[in-house]
This record gives structure tokens, sequence and C-alpha cells, in this order.
């Protein structure tokens, strides 16, 4: 098993990047956004970087124009491009986001198996349980079910999940609330015990079922106190439930733009937020997002805070709510500088360090060695260029500093991890 003291580094992958404008950058290839050959390439490089883990996201309504989400920014769907991807890589973990909401968990057990078995164990799942009414009306539901059901939905799916996973291949009876499942997966066993289990929610619910049966978490925090109050709440919920809280990795987003020089890194951010079309429409967008009239409010004034929902009864994402009201109180900037900053990263709040290699990696320490981070999800602004940079510029340093393997010591992603294998659990 993977030496525990070193960083976990996954991968976010996303179209042409993370920057709203990347897709106008010379350097990108936006044509290739459904190109397999694309994402193989990406994750190859991830590959060479020695990186934990890949992930592609999910997107369950096409974004209209004028959302605020950039068409280019989606895949295909998830774990059919990761399958494709899979021969091509020996070592990388491959996740994929999967929805607790609009899935039955057999097939998703089933999905995720199938991926694990032609990976050699190599398979992830992040489960999320969706957002918003638009969603819904496409499964033909009216309304988006309330954050609490979704959420003692999504416990029961992964109670299922893990059950037909640890059968292998044996029968399962499982006769819930939400789900009834008879009958067993006709793939038997996983190659690391069981595929791992992601998880990205930090509200309440969202950090209850995180300490119940993720073992990886895509944290958001935008500094160190306040991701070491996450990291320590998550961790005390995973010992409350009966593991170590070693199973669990904590991985907060970071948005690393690199330069061999600071200032390149500089001209390299610049460049990105020059190609910005500014067509003032972010205000209207936090507005319809947070289901808001923005329209009679300063822009040069701040955030109107106090009108935000409430999170009860909200029916978009509530972690996301969390975030963007804590982000505006941190900041205490102008609604403008606000809505633009909320959308210049594709939608993402996350930490966005600028500067040299060293610089980075500086700061990547800071945050692991000051109880804030397990390790990393790497959101580059800019494919290719910028995962480039980070492989070949960033990861080196933290080698060099004995905070990174320098070669893949196992063959799993639950291994590489260093998460305990349900078997072992079991045998305890």
């Amino acid at each position: 098993m993977s030496d525990q003291r070193h960083m976990r580094i996954n991968l976010n992958l996303r179209g042409v990047g993370f920057h709203t404008a990347a897709w106008r950058h010379p350097d990108s290839a936006p044509h290739r956004v459904h190109d397999l050959d694309y994402y193989v390439e990406l994750v190859r490089a991830a590959e060479r970087g020695l990186f934990d883990s890949v992930f592609l996201a999910d997107m369950m309504t096409f974004p209209q124009s004028g959302s605020g989400q950039n068409e280019l920014a989606w895949p295909l769907d998830p774990f059919t491009m990761l399958a494709g991807v899979a021969p091509h890589t020996e070592h990388i973990g491959l996740i994929g986001t999967l929805s607790t909401t609009y899935n039955d968990p057999y097939a998703v057990a089933r999905k995720v198996a199938a991926l694990d078995q032609l990976s050699g164990g190599r398979a992830g799942v992040n489960l999320v349980t969706s957002t918003g009414d638009e969603v819904a009306r496409q499964f033909g539901w009216d309304r988006h079910t309330e954050h609490e059901l979704r959420y003692e939905r999504a416990g029961e799916f992964i109670t299922v999940l893990n059950a037909l996973w640890d059968a292998a291949g044996e029968p399962v009876e499982h006769h819930g609330n939400h789900f009834d499942v008879s009958g067993a997966l006709d793939i038997a066993g996983s190659p690391q015990g069981r595929p791992v289990i992601v998880q990205a929610g930090a509200s309440e619910s969202g950090r209850a079922l995180a300490g119940r049966f993720a073992e990886a978490v895509f944290a958001g925090s935008s500094d160190i106190p306040a991701g070491a109050l996450l990291y320590d709440d998550l961790k005390a919920r995973v010992v409350a439930g009966g593991r170590p809280s070693t199973d669990l990795a904590v991985l907060p987003g970071v948005v690393p733009y690199v330069g061999s020089t600071e200032a390149e890194a500089r001209r390299v951010y610049g460049e990105l937020e020059e190609l910005i079309l500014d067509d003032g429409g972010n205000i209207a967008r936090l507005g319809q997002e947070l289901g808001l009239d923005l329209g009679a409010a300063d822009p040069d004034g701040p955030v109107p805070v106090d009108d935000f929902p409430a999170v009860e009864g909200y029916q978009g994402g509530v972690t996301r709510l969390v975030r963007l009201r804590a982000w505006a109180l941190e900041e205490g900037v102008s609604l403008r500088r606000f809505a633009n900053t909320v959308y210049r990263s594709l939608g993402v709040i996350h930490w966005t360090p600028v500067g040299t290699p060293e610089q980075i990696a500086d700061e990547l320490e800071s945050w692991f060695r000051g109880g804030a981070a397990d390790g990393f999800n790497v959101l580059v602004p800019q494919h290719t260029r910028q995962l480039d940079a980070f492989v070949d510029q960033v990861v080196p340093v933290l080698q060099r500093r004995g905070l990174f393997r320098t070669e893949y010591a196992t063959t799993t992603l639950r291994d590489h991890l260093g998460i305990t294998r349900p078997n072992l659990a079991r045998a305890a």
C-alpha cells in the first residue's frame, strides 16, 4: 500500500480547461472535446505525472446559450469515455460521475464493476444527488426531490452498491424505503476489493454521507483555515462511523496557473483573462442560479447575501449555495466583481494560485502539512499547456521534497489512495 505521507493528486478533466475563455486560446483544441484520442492524451499526461486518478464530471442537462455554462466544457458520458481510455493506460485511477437520484443502484453497480474489471481495479464513482427541476423534468418528474430525501435515497443507494459488489456474484436481497433488489451481479469480484466511492457534497447531509461511505471527497475551500475545519470534521465523522481516518482522502480543488517565472505565470493568467467575452450577463446568471432578480441591484454595491435563498427547500446545489454565501461574505467585493469571478472558472469556486513551480509547490505543501488536505483535485485552467506545466514542472518539485511518489508502487485506485480493502475491513 502507498506511503500515507504522500499527497494524492487527481486530475479533474473538463473539455478545454477550467477558465471560461480557454476555448479561445490559440493553443486550445475546442473542436476535440468529443474526441476520445484527446482524452487519452490528457489522461496519459496525468499518468506520466504519476497522478492517482482522473475524474470526469457529468452534466445531466445540456447548457443553454447564456446560462453561464460553457458547452465546450462537457465530455460525453463519463463511463463510456473512461472505458475507452482504460486500455491506453496502466496505473491511473478512472473516476466517473453518476446520479443516485436518476439512476438504479443495480445498473450503476454493474456499469462501475465493468469499468473496474476492464481497468484491472482502477475504477471509482463520484456519486451526486443532482440539482434542479430541469433535470427532474427530463426524467418525467415535475420537481426535483427535496434535499434531505435525496440524501436519504443516496445513502440507501450506496448501501445496495456495496452489497452487490461485496457479494462477488452471489444473490443479494435488499428491501428498503427506496429500493427493492433481489439478484446478483454478473461480474464476480473486484480486483481492488470494491470500486472506490467518491463524494463532493459539503452540506450537513453531504458530510454525513461522506462520513458513512466516502473514500475520497472532492472538497472546496478557499483558504487553509476553512480547509482544515472541513478536513477535521470529515475525518471525525469517518472515525465515528467505525473506520480509520486514513480511509478517507480529502482532496481540495485547486486551479493552478504555472509559469517558469512568476512573471510568466501572471502572463499566462492575464492572457486568458484578456480573452473573456464580457457580455455583462454574469450578474443575471448569478441571479438565475440563485432564483433572485438582481436586475435592480447596484453592480458596484455589495453582494446582497441577505437575499440569498435559505438552504431549506432550495432545489439547486446546497453545497454550492453554502460556498457562494461564505465566499461573498469573506471577499467583501462588489456584486459585479463577485459574479465575474464566480463564472471565470466555469462556475467552480476554488483556490487559484498563480506562480512558479516552487511557489505552487509551496502552497500545496502548506495545505498538506497544515492539516487541510490529503492531496488535491487539480483543475487546470487550460488543456493541454497548463496540464503539461503542472506535470513537468510542479510534480518534480513535490517529488524532490518527498511529498509525492516517484513511481507507481501499487496497481489499483484503492491502493494508490491507501484505502483499506473491504475484505480486510471485514476480517478485522
